[in-house]
């Protein structure tokens, strides 16, 4: 990235904490035109911030397009990150909207349904039966913590969700996995 693209993304990123609502739809329509990577939290951060719902709709967009290099790693980080909480939801979706491979990140995934809101289950939830491939040994260990944790939700529809869960693992393992 030459010093002049990213000293205008660096303009763009700060332009997306302006109290200036043309200011930020213009930086949104710069960083959809150049943005990287490297978007992604200061998208997240203004998102955080943002109470218009057209701004909130369309940063929103941006994120669930985004086939950046190192777009997983970033919104990995996002997710660990207690900044975006508030956001949760939207970063969990972005990773199936976008269609982002993270076949490496199942134990995560499993960690956020068992321990997020009914919401944040089911973007879990959706994230894990669109992921195409899961390696055999993280779905089976996976598998063993969701059925440990199965019906000790109180939220009946987080529960309902959970179980599915433990259906999409089972299947993808193969009908032996459902006998045990």
């Amino acid at each position: 990235m030459t010093a002049t693209k990213k000293s205008r993304m660096d303009l763009a990123f700060a332009s997306l904490l302006s109290d200036d609502d043309a200011q930020v739809l213009t930086a949104l329509t710069r960083i959809e035109a150049q943005g990287d990577a490297r978007a992604i939290k200061p998208l997240l951060a203004a998102l955080v911030r943002q109470s218009d719902p057209r701004i909130q709709q369309r940063i929103a967009e941006l994120l669930f397009q985004v086939k950046a290099k190192d777009a997983v790693a970033e919104l990995i980080s996002a997710l660990e990150d207690p900044t975006f909480r508030s956001v949760r939801q939207t970063v969990l979706a972005t990773f199936w909207n976008a269609g982002l491979d993270v076949r490496e990140h199942l134990d995560l995934f499993i960690t956020l349904a068992l321990e997020g809101n009914a919401e944040e289950c089911f973007e879990c939830l959706t994230v894990i039966e669109n992921q195409e491939i899961w390696p055999e040994k993280a779905a089976r260990l996976g598998l063993v913590r969701l059925r440990k944790e199965v019906g000790k939700d109180t939220d009946a529809y987080k529960g309902a969700m959970l179980s599915d869960l433990v259906k999409v693992l089972e299947y993808r393992l193969g009908a032996e996995e459902q006998t045990d």
